[in-house]
């Protein structure tokens, strides 16, 4: 189960953002808008087996429907790409991000804008490389072929932190170090870490915060070697003049309020999430810092 929630966050971004619509009052069918289409990359279901990806998609697609009168359709992406394309092309009208994929889309188009972001403990993220307190590993070129953990269900900013720091060494992350284990969550990567069946471990700064809390006496056998930078994080975007600002509206305040209803507290509270927020007035800001110190890929990273 927890190897499960560590991938979901964004997948909870899908399932509240057609809540949100549900828990408002119905439209009618004959609305004019023939569909509301939501774009999702594949990297979100990274470690997601796909049968459980098939279930997921016509499940969200029945509540939208059976619950407002608007023919809506998840559409799953072959990546950041992908959706951008679609996004610009009114092929879907709202799509899912990581905030660093929004930042690069942003990059070749500024219509495309934030409906709201995802809040966990904060507006922004980081990632972190831990290693054994007692270790004499100082920085990441010490790390080269030797064990690591990169559990299942790591979060992409922690993939494309390490990938980049080790592609200015000169090499892939795969081919950098000795042989990457993949546990089934954060704490039994960092349990490894710990009882030195690995070297090292990446993880986000807000997992690492909880396992400290759930684990004192092990986390005491652990300290951070390298921290990213903030990454933004995750969005729900639209690109500007395409669906009608009540639209928009009704889906932001869906959202936004969602963590104070019922059902909506739930999916909080499964995910691990506190609630949905408009965009920080930093944002834009932020999107722009991380494009500059992570360019968009060439290639097939992170």
């Amino acid at each position: 189960m927890r190897a499960l929630r560590s991938v979901v966050p964004l997948t909870a971004m899908i399932a509240v953002c057609v809540l949100s619509v549900s828990m408002d009052a119905p439209i009618a069918h004959g609305d004019s808008r023939s569909a509301v289409n939501i774009g999702i990359p594949q990297n979100l279901f990274r470690d997601f087996p796909k049968v459980t990806v098939e279930a997921l998609m016509p499940t969200f697609t029945k509540l939208m429907e059976s619950q407002t009168g608007m023919k809506g359709k998840v559409i799953l992406l072959s990546g950041p790409d992908e959706v951008r394309r679609h996004l610009v092309e009114n092929k879907v009208q709202l799509a899912v991000f990581h905030g660093f994929e929004f930042a690069w889309a942003r990059t070749q188009h500024e219509d495309l804008q934030p409906l709201v972001v995802v809040i966990k403990q904060g507006t922004k993220l980081q990632a972190q490389v831990i290693v054994a307190k007692d270790s004499a590993i100082e920085k990441l070129e010490d790390l080269q072929g030797q064990p690591v953990a990169i559990p299942r269900g790591t979060p992409e900013h922690c993939r494309l932190f390490l990938s980049r720091r080790t592609r200015r060494i000169g090499q892939r992350m795969e081919q950098f170090f000795g042989n990457c284990q993949t546990p089934p969550h954060v704490a039994a990567a960092l349990d490894d870490v710990a009882a030195g069946k690995v070297k090292a471990t990446v993880v986000d700064s807000v997992a690492w915060e909880n396992y400290q809390w759930m684990n004192p006496a092990k986390a005491a056998k652990l300290r951070p070697l390298m921290q990213s930078e903030p990454f933004p994080t995750g969005v729900i975007a639209y690109k500007q003049g395409v669906l009608p600002e009540a639209e928009l509206n009704r889906f932001r305040q869906g959202l936004t309020t969602a963590h104070s209803r019922p059902e909506g507290m739930q999916l909080m509270m499964l995910w691990k999430m506190k609630r949905f927020d408009v965009a920080p007035p930093d944002f834009h800001e932020t999107l722009a810092e991380i494009a500059k110190a992570y360019p968009p890929p060439i290639g097939d990273e992170p």
